[in-house]
């Protein structure tokens, strides 16, 4: 073999090897718009397709009318005539004000696919950066609608995310708390006031509230220089003021609903004693301010109203302690929404 021949070979097989692969693709089928994007839109994603240099787009020629798209066996059929290894479908759909471009490539031999991607346009500037970027990934692992550059993003793509609207609702309840331990035990009746978002799959909610316990407790002891017993009276008094925030789960999609949940709240815990006897040395009491966990459920009902009614029953406990014990108890509230 002589050397011009051999040069001729190597030159042949480097040719074949990154030769572009002939891809046929039919004319975009329209539907609800005008006839005037069918060629050019094809016309476009074939330049773009032969500036990546992967494929080679053959597209029938412009006609005067609008081509209806075959189907997908005679476009089979047409690829495998034009010696090409494959064939694209593809489509503009108009929705409104919205275009949905879709794009699928098929195997000419075996008619399976093996690349499918569509991605939405605003408006006719999102056709350019949508077709450049399915000519780029077209036949790839990657999608054009999860990839892009700086060149390409669409006005479909800077739209703001839209957001489902949550119910909100303002309200007030009546609750009380039940300290089990030291200091204690002990009932706390209480008043709260709370804000609610309701979003449908979860709902929060941000609440104050006021507990407060006074009572007083009569003490009997003997003098120190007689056998004389003398009674007091000891005020003791128990306050607790928080702000929480929760969050809790519905089961159910109807009006009514049970639910499950809890939050955190941020409280100032204050004791305090006080007697009517210059002689008896009462307890100095405490106060500390920390963090509560609550965890329970209640029943939410007219949740669809415009005025809802709760039940709620929770077991609290602090991370701090008063007097020397961590504070534990069950609280129950009824609340009312607006």
């Amino acid at each position: 073999m002589g050397f011009r021949t051999t040069l001729f070979f190597a030159v042949g097989l480097v040719a074949s090897v990154f030769a572009s692969e002939r891809v046929y693709m039919p004319l975009f089928e329209l539907t609800n718009i005008h006839e005037d994007y069918q060629y050019a839109t094809s016309k476009l994603f074939q330049r773009y397709a032969d500036k990546d240099g992967r494929y080679e787009v053959v597209i029938p020629a412009q006609t005067d009318s609008l081509q209806t798209q075959p189907s997908k066996a005679d476009v089979q059929k047409t690829a495998e005539r034009k010696g090409c290894t494959k064939f694209i479908l593809a489509d503009l759909t108009r929705l409104g004000e919205t275009v949905v471009v879709t794009l699928s490539l098929y195997g000419t031999q075996s008619g399976n696919l093996l690349w499918s991607d569509a991605m939405k346009a605003a408006n006719p500037n999102d056709l350019d950066p949508i077709l450049e970027r399915m000519a780029k990934n077209i036949g790839t692992e990657n999608v054009a609608s999860k990839t892009d550059d700086i060149y390409t993003v669409t006005q479909k793509e800077e739209t703001k995310l839209r957001k489902k609207r949550a119910n909100k609702s303002f309200g007030f309840g009546i609750m009380g708390f039940t300290m089990l331990n030291n200091p204690g035990p002990r009932f706390q009746p209480g008043l709260e006031i709370f804000w609610s978002y309701d979003s449908r799959n979860i709902f929060f909610q941000i609440d104050g509230s006021f507990n407060f316990y006074s009572d007083s407790e009569d003490y009997t002891y003997t003098s120190y220089y007689s056998d004389e017993k003398t009674t007091i009276s000891v005020d003791e008094t128990l306050v607790n003021i928080s702000l929480g925030l929760s969050a809790y789960y519905p089961f159910l999609d109807g009006s009514s609903t049970p639910f499950l949940g809890g939050g955190v709240s941020f409280t100032s815990t204050v004791t305090s004693y006080d007697s009517d006897s210059y002689y008896y040395d009462e307890p100095d009491g405490d106060s500390n301010t920390g963090l509560w966990v609550r965890l329970g459920g209640g029943f939410l009902f007219n949740r669809t109203s415009t005025v809802t009614f709760r039940i709620r029953a929770e077991y609290a406990f602090s991370t701090y302690k008063v007097e020397h014990h961590i504070m534990h108890g069950p609280q129950v509230g009824l609340e009312i929404g607006f």
